[in-house]
């Protein structure tokens, strides 16, 4: 916004009113569902957020900065729910019909730290109450993804301060918009 764009900021699973609901039965610790209706839902959530958020103020012309998106979903439910990475990312292709992220940051750092600072900052939702080895296998999931994703993927070192990872994410974020205006 400082340079002039206009941004929209919104947010996975969630973005409008029925992507919102979604996300409340998702992250419900009392919802209780079988693993593949959770990578439905968080793909059905995506499909409505694209088509009602994102695909509109792309075709303003506004920068969209999305907290989470497919990857996610190809990390924890494909890896962490042991559904199969490459059956999640054909579902959640079909849900966005083409839309990708220019640019994804990626906020690396061990999952036992992760958690703990997720935590300490709010009640635990119905996926931050999973075992450690769920984590383990999102975070490896991550690793394999952006592995050879440079061009695409902006890794910062997340256990740093909270105040540094924000300004290389800035830094960083500056540099790769401005190549893409070139």
């Amino acid at each position: 916004e400082k340079e002039g764009r206009s941004v929209v900021v919104t947010r996975e699973p969630g973005g409008n009113a029925v992507a919102e609901k979604i996300r409340e039965l998702l992250l419900d610790r009392a919802s209780v569902m079988e693993d593949m209706t959770e990578a439905y839902l968080y793909a059905a959530a995506r499909a409505e957020h694209v088509r009602a958020v994102i695909l509109p103020a792309l075709a303003r012309g506004q920068v969209v900065l999305c907290d989470r998106f497919i990857d996610s979903s190809v990390a924890y439910q494909g890896a962490g729910r042991q559904l199969g990475m490459e059956e999640v990312a054909a579902l959640n292709a079909m849900a966005v019909g083409g839309t990708m992220p220019d640019i994804t940051v990626y906020l690396r750092m061990p999952a036992d730290a992760a958690l703990s600072r997720r935590l300490s900052a709010s009640e635990p939702d119905r996926l931050e109450r999973q075992k450690a080895d769920f984590f383990s296998r999102t975070g490896q999931a991550y690793e394999r993804l952006f592995a050879g994703q440079e061009k695409r993927v902006m890794t910062v070192n997340a256990a740093q301060s909270i105040e540094r990872v924000t300004q290389e994410m800035l830094d960083g974020l500056d540099e790769r918009l401005n190549r893409l205006d070139v």
